[in-house]
């Protein structure tokens, strides 16, 4: 697991780069969808086909369930490389994580996050250690 972060910036068509490292471990098919904190996941083929699968086995009668596994695939995005390697990020992902210049590319724990840069940097400032320290506890006790 690596904790690499890469700024970006959106291009006049809201078009960006996945970093090459990052890009050679998601494959030649990836996809975008909404991710907790405002930011966006980027999975590999492998890592979205668990995801659906995760997603097939809600109870469709509970409705908190369901409204999850609807607006997940309705944001879910297919990227596609045009010939220098951009992306398209669309208007309704960009809405989502609030992007709209500078972005933060970052390599998280179960997938690459997108942030838009203004969003990353408040999520990062009230941080509480006691907090902080309680999640891994929790993270090592279920270990």
């Amino acid at each position: 697991m690596s904790g690499k972060n890469y700024l970006h910036q959106l291009d006049a068509k809201n078009r960006m780069r996945i970093p090459s490292k990052l890009r050679e471990e998601l494959g030649s098919n990836y996809y975008i969808t909404v991710g907790s904190g405002n930011c966006l996941y980027v999975y590999s083929e492998e890592e979205m086909q668990e995801v659906k699968a995760t997603l097939n086995n809600i109870n469709r009668y509970r409705e908190n369930q369901l409204k999850a596994a609807r607006f997940i695939l309705y944001n879910t995005w297919q990227a596609e490389e045009d010939k220098q390697g951009r992306i398209l990020l669309p208007e309704n992902l960009r809405k989502y994580a609030k992007i709209e210049k500078n972005i933060v590319v970052f390599k998280g724990p179960n997938c690459v996050e997108i942030w838009s840069e203004e969003v990353w940097n408040d999520y990062f400032n009230d941080v509480n250690f006691l907090d902080l320290a309680d999640a891994l506890d929790e993270l090592k006790n279920n270990a």
